[in-house]
C-alpha cells in the first residue's frame, strides 16, 4: 500500500504501480452546459482503435450513451448522431472503428485495463471543451477493458475532497447520524489510499486552543491538498440506462461530469478506481480498496468561465426587504451551488442557501427549479428560472405569511444552536459567525437565535464573542446573543445542561474544561446565581423506553446527555427549563408530566441544536414567548423573562396555541400566582389555537440503519437507498436520534384529514379534547374542566406544540397529582444514581451523593402526602 506524504505532490510525467501519469493537457474553456453537441478535436491518446470485437454490445451501448447524455444534457451532435445509427450499417470491424473516431471526440481521456489488471489513464491532446463556474461540464471516458474486468468504476481526484477540514468529534458525531449521507452519495468522501478524505488519515484537524491539551487524540490531516485548492467534483453518471459496474467488454464509454467551484486556470489530478471499496483499513485509514493496484491517476488543467450572476429580489408580505432561503435544482435535481464546494455564508451540509435582498447567486446557463420560502409562519412555493449565458439577470420573490405570531404579541426563540462544532468546519474558519447566524435566523423568520458555546473550539468562541449582552450584529427584529452549553465538560455524562441570560461564561476557579464540577447540580446553581435560566438540552435522550403511552411508568436507562441528573437537581430548585423540541416529544414531556405531578415547575422551552442533533435549519425547535406590545422590538431578555413568568409556549412553528388562560387569568409559574379554588370548581380553558397542514400528506426520505463510527476500525458498508414516509407514521420509540423531525404538525395529522387533535392535559393526562381543522384559520377554543384537586393544566397537539402549564391550588393545597409518578420519579433518581457516579470525580463524589440524598428524601416525603393514585 503506498501512504503519500504531507504537502503538495509533484505532478510530472512517470510510471507508478498505480499506473501511467501522462504530461498536463490544458483545454479551452466552455461556453456552457447550454451549448451542448459540439464534438471535441480527434485525440491520439485515444488511438489506436480497439479492434477484433463484435460490433452489435457496442451499438447497445451506444444506444445507451446517447439516451444517457441527453438526459444529462450533453447531447450529442445531430450531425454525429446520423453519423453513428449509419456506422452501425458497416460490417463489424468497420463498424467498431467508425463509432469510436465519433465517440473519441467527446472524449476527455482513455482508461486501459491491461491483462494483468493495470490501470493506465491517457488525457487526450489537443484542445477540447472547458468548464464553467458552478456548474457541472461532461465528457465521455473511453474504456479499453483488455482484462475483461466487472468491477465498479470510480472516479476520484484530491482537489474534489470536501474543502474544509473537521474535528474527530465532528466527524463521528455526524457519520454516526447518517448528515453526511447526501454529501457521500455526491462522491464527496472519495474513500480511496491515495487521495480519500479518509484515505490518509480522518478528516480531523483540531485548531490549536490555548490551555487546551488531550480533548482528542492526534489524528493525520488532509494538508496535501490545503482546503483552498480543492475547487473540483467529480462524479460518472450512471444512472440508467448506464451501469454502476463495467461490462466486461473489451471497449466502452462511461460519461464523466465535472464540477468547478472557482474560475479561471486549474488544475487537477482525476484517478480512476476499479473494484469496489472492502474494508481493509483500520485506524487512520479505515477504507481502502480492496486491490490498490487497479487505480491510475492523470493530471488534467482546465480554463474554467465565469458563471452568469443571478440577483434575487426578497420582499416580505409588506413588500419590504427581508431574507430567505433558497434551494435550486437542476433538472437532474442537484443543488446548487454544489454542496461539497460551499463555503460560509453557504453549507455544505445544507440543500437551500440564504440570501437577504439584492444579493446574488452565481449559476451556470441552464433552467432551474427554486423552491423557497421564510420559515415554517410562510407558505413555500417553487418556480422555474432561466439563466442565459452573459446575460446577468434579476428574479424578485415575494413572500405570504399564513400567521403573523409577532403582530398577535409572540415572540420566538430558538434557544440552542451552534456556531462551531458538530457540523461546522474548523478549517478554513472555526466554525462560523454571528453575522452568519443572523441570515440564517431571518431567513427562518426567527426572532432570537441563542448560540450557545460549548466545548469544540471553547477558548476561542468565548475569547472572541461572549459578552453577556446580545450580540452587536442583533437588529429590532432579529437577535442573536452567545451563552453556554456546558458539553463536552465534566459534568456532560449526567446531561448537557444551559445558561439562559449568564453573564459571566467562567465557572468560579475553572481555568480550563477539566476543572469544571464533574455532576450537574453545582453548574445549575452557578446559572441561577448570574440571574440566568438553568436548563437541560436535548432532554430526551437517556429517557427512551419501550412505550409511546404518555405519561408512563417505565423506568427510564438514564444513560445519556439529555434531562437524566434532572430528576435530582430538579428536588433543590435548580432547573428553569427543559429543552425540547429534537427528540422524542414521548420521553421529553414524561419526566416533565411525572416531576409537575409531584409539585414542581419546571418549564418547556424550544430548541434545535443544530447543526447537531439536526443540520436541515435553525428553528426547528421553537419558544413563542408572550410580550405585553406587540409592536416593541425583540429583546433576549423580554423573551426570557415571559417563558419565566409561565406565558410561552412551545412549537415547531406549523401550530401554536396563544392567549392561553384558565378563568381568564394567564399562566403563572410563580408561587403565588397560582389559580385559587374551592374544591368541587370547574375552570374554563380558552386559546386561540391555528394550525397549517397541507391537503397531501407530508414525507420525508428515511436512510437505513445508522452507521456506528469506532475510534480505530470502520466497516464499510454501502449506504442505504433512501425510502420515502409519511411523517405521520415515523415511530416514536426504539428509533434512532439523526434527523428524523420529532417535533412536527404531520406527527399530529388524523389518518389522510387535515385534522388534528387538540387536548386539555391535566395533571399529565388527557380531560378533553376536540379536533381542529389544520387549515391556516385561527379559532378561539374553550373548554370546561372539572377540578376535584390542585392541579397543573395545558393545552398540546401531541407531536407538535405544548403550552406550559397554569397551576391551580385547591383549598390551598400544593399539586400532589399522582403517587404512580412519585413512585417512578423515586425510581428513576436511583438509576441514575447508579449510572452517573461511576463518572463523578473522587472530590466531588461526597456531595453528589449528598443531593441525589437529599432529592429521594423529598420525593419521600411527597410521596407520603400524596393519595391521588
Amino acid at each position: 500500500m503506498i501512504r503519500r506524504s504531507s504537502g503538495m505532490r509533484a505532478v510530472a510525467s512517470r510510471v507508478t504501480c498505480v499506473g501511467l501519469v501522462a504530461a498536463p493537457l490544458l483545454f479551452a474553456p466552455a461556453a456552457s452546459e447550454i451549448a451542448l453537441g459540439q464534438p471535441f478535436q480527434s485525440a491520439s491518446a485515444l488511438s489506436p482503435l480497439v479492434s477484433g470485437i463484435a460490433k452489435q454490445p457496442l451499438m447497445v451501448q451506444v444506444d445507451h450513451l446517447l439516451q444517457a447524455m441527453a438526459f444529462v444534457g450533453r447531447p450529442i451532435a445531430d450531425a454525429d448522431r446520423d453519423a453513428l445509427y449509419k456506422a452501425g450499417q458497416l460490417p463489424d470491424d468497420q463498424a467498431v472503428a467508425a463509432l469510436q473516431q465519433i465517440l473519441d471526440r467527446y472524449a476527455i481521456a482513455r482508461v486501459d485495463i491491461d491483462p494483468l489488471r493495470k490501470v493506465t489513464v491517457l488525457p487526450v491532446t489537443g484542445s477540447a471543451e472547458g468548464l464553467t463556474k458552478d456548474g457541472w461540464t461532461t465528457f465521455l471516458v473511453k474504456i479499453s477493458n483488455r482484462a475483461g474486468a466487472t468491477d465498479a468504476l470510480d472516479v476520484d481526484s484530491p482537489q474534489a475532497a470536501m474543502p474544509y477540514d473537521f474535528t474527530r468529534m465532528q466527524v463521528e458525531r455526524s457519520v454516526y447520524d447518517d448528515q453526511f449521507t447526501d454529501v457521500m452519495l455526491e462522491h464527496v468522501f472519495h474513500t480511496g489510499v491515495t487521495w480519500g478524505t479518509w484515505g490518509g488519515g480522518y478528516p480531523y484537524k483540531q485548531p490549536p486552543q490555548p490551555e487546551q491539551t488531550g480533548v482528542w487524540p492526534q489524528h493525520g490531516d488532509l494538508s496535501f491538498v490545503p482546503t483552498k485548492d480543492r475547487w473540483a467534483a467529480v462524479s460518472l453518471f450512471q444512472g440508467a440506462p448506464m451501469q454502476k459496474t463495467l461490462s466486461g467488454f473489451p471497449l466502452e464509454y462511461a460519461i464523466l461530469q465535472v464540477y468547478s467551484r472557482d474560475e479561471g486556470l486549474k488544475s487537477m489530478t482525476m484517478s480512476f478506481n476499479v473494484g469496489s471499496l472492502r474494508s481493509s483499513g483500520t485506524g487512520s485509514a479505515p477504507y481502502a480498496p480492496g486491490n490498490p493496484g487497479m487505480r491510475g491517476e492523470a493530471q488534467f488543467s482546465f480554463n474554467v468561465a465565469k458563471a452568469v450572476p443571478v440577483t434575487l429580489r426578497v420582499l416580505d408580505e409588506n413588500g419590504q426587504p427581508t431574507a430567505a432561503r433558497f434551494t435550486i435544482r437542476d433538472k437532474l435535481g442537484r443543488v446548487y451551488p454544489y454542496r461539497s464546494k460551499r463555503y460560509v455564508p453557504d453549507l455544505f451540509f445544507q440543500n437551500q442557501i440564504y440570501r437577504y435582498d439584492g444579493e446574488t447567486v452565481d449559476l451556470p446557463a441552464g433552467e432551474y427549479t427554486v423552491e423557497t420560502g421564510r420559515g415554517p409562519q410562510y407558505e413555500k412555493y417553487s418556480r422555474t428560472i432561466t439563466v442565459k449565458a452573459d446575460a446577468p439577470s434579476t428574479e424578485t420573490f415575494k413572500y405570504r405569511r399564513w400567521v403573523n405570531p409577532r403582530a398577535l404579541g409572540y415572540q420566538s426563540l430558538d434557544k440552542h444552536v451552534h456556531t462551531a462544532g458538530c457540523l461546522h468546519y474548523n478549517d478554513p474558519t472555526y466554525g462560523i459567525e454571528p453575522k452568519d447566524m443572523l441570515r440564517y435566523s431571518t431567513g427562518e423568520d426567527l426572532d432570537v437565535a441563542d448560540i450557545l458555546i460549548w466545548g469544540p473550539n471553547w477558548y476561542y468562541q468565548k475569547a472572541k464573542y461572549f459578552t453577556g449582552q446580545p450580540d452587536p450584529i442583533s437588529t429590532p427584529n432579529n437577535v442573536v446573543t452567545h451563552n453556554l452549553e456546558v458539553s463536552q465538560f465534566p459534568s456532560s455524562a449526567g446531561g448537557h445542561t444551559s445558561g439562559h441570560g449568564i453573564r459571566d461564561i467562567d465557572y468560579p476557579g475553572a481555568k480550563k474544561i477539566e476543572d469544571w464540577p464533574s455532576y450537574t447540580l453545582p453548574v445549575l446553581k452557578w446559572m441561577q446565581s448570574q440571574g440566568a435560566l438553568s436548563s437541560y438540552t436535548h432532554s430526551g435522550f437517556g429517557l427512551d423506553v419501550q412505550s409511546a403511552d404518555l405519561p408512563n411508568y417505565i423506568t427510564p436507562p438514564m444513560d445519556s446527555i439529555g434531562a437524566n441528573e434532572y430528576i435530582m437537581t430538579v428536588a433543590h430548585g435548580a432547573t428553569d427549563l427543559l429543552g425540547v423540541g429534537n427528540t422524542n416529544f414521548i420521553s421529553e414531556l414524561n419526566i416533565w408530566y411525572h416531576t409537575l405531578n409531584a409539585g414542581y415547575r419546571a418549564q418547556i422551552a424550544g430548541e434545535t441544536d443544530w447543526p447537531c442533533i439536526n443540520g436541515e435549519n435553525v428553528g426547528r425547535g421553537r419558544s413563542y414567548a408572550k410580550i405585553p406590545n406587540p409592536q416593541a422590538a425583540v429583546t433576549y431578555q423580554g423573551i426570557l423573562d415571559s417563558i419565566d413568568a409561565g406565558d410561552s409556549y412551545v412549537s415547531d412553528g406549523r401550530s401554536h396555541l396563544m392567549n392561553f388562560k384558565v378563568n381568564g387569568d394567564l399562566p403563572s409559574r410563580k408561587v403565588g400566582g397560582e389559580i385559587k379554588l374551592p374544591a368541587g370548581s370547574t375552570v374554563t380553558v380558552t386559546a386561540d389555537v391555528t394550525a397549517l397542514l397541507q391537503d397531501e400528506p407530508e414525507t420525508i426520505e428515511v436512510l437505513g440503519s445508522s452507521y456506528p463510527m469506532e475510534t480505530q476500525a470502520t466497516v464499510y458498508h454501502p449506504m442505504p437507498e433512501p425510502r420515502k414516509q409519511r411523517i405521520s407514521e415515523l415511530p416514536v420509540t426504539g428509533v434512532s436520534w439523526r434527523n428524523i423531525p420529532w417535533w412536527h404538525i404531520e406527527r399530529a395529522r388524523i389518518g389522510d384529514t387535515r385534522n388534528v387533535l387538540l387536548e386539555v392535559v391535566v395533571n399529565g393526562k388527557p380531560a378533553a379534547s376536540k379536533q381542529i381543522v389544520a387549515d391556516g384559520e385561527i379559532r378561539p377554543v374553550e373548554f370546561n374542566i372539572p377540578i376535584e384537586q390542585s392541579s397543573w393544566i395545558a393545552l398540546r397537539i401531541l407531536g407538535a406544540s405544548h403550552t406550559n402549564p397554569a397551576f391551580v391550588l385547591v383549598d390551598k393545597k400544593p399539586i400532589r397529582g399522582s403517587k404512580a409518578s412519585v413512585e417512578w420519579m423515586i425510581r428513576a433518581l436511583q438509576q441514575a444514581y447508579e449510572v452517573k457516579r461511576n463518572g463523578w470525580r473522587p472530590e466531588d463524589y461526597d456531595e453528589a451523593t449528598a443531593a441525589y440524598d437529599y432529592a429521594y428524601q423529598s420525593f419521600k416525603k411527597i410521596l407520603h402526602e400524596t393519595s391521588a393514585p
